[in-house]
C-alpha cells in the first residue's frame, strides 16, 4: 500500500558560515524561542516570494480588476455603513 503523506519532500541543505556568526544567531533564535532551522525555512521563503515572478497574466488580470472597480459608477458605501453591516451579520451568526 502507498504510504500517504501530506508533507512535501524535505532535503537536508548544508552550507558554511563563519563561526561568530553562526553563534550569533543561535543565540537570537534562542533568545526568540524560535528553531534556528525554522527562522531559515522562513527566511528562505520570503526571499523565494520577493524574487518570483507572478504567473503570466496575473497583473494584467489584476489591472483589469483595479481599472474597473475605479471605472465602477455605483454609489459608494461609506466604511462604518459598512462595518455596521458587518458586526450585524457576526452577532446573528454568533446568537444563533
Amino acid at each position: 500500500m502507498p504510504r500517504i503523506n501530506s508533507h512535501l519532500k524535505e532535503e537536508n541543505f548544508n552550507f558554511r558560515v563563519p563561526a561568530d556568526l553562526k553563534a550569533a544567531f543561535q543565540q537570537a533564535t534562542e533568545a526568540t524561542d524560535r528553531p534556528a532551522a525554522q527562522v531559515i525555512r522562513d527566511f528562505m521563503r520570503a526571499y523565494v516570494n520577493e524574487h518570483t515572478q507572478p504567473e503570466p497574466g496575473y497583473d494584467t488580470w489584476l489591472r483589469r480588476q483595479i481599472q474597473e472597480a475605479i471605472d465602477d459608477t455605483r454609489p459608494t458605501i461609506p466604511h462604518d455603513t459598512v462595518m455596521q453591516h458587518t458586526q450585524a451579520a457576526i452577532e446573528r451568526i454568533i446568537n444563533k
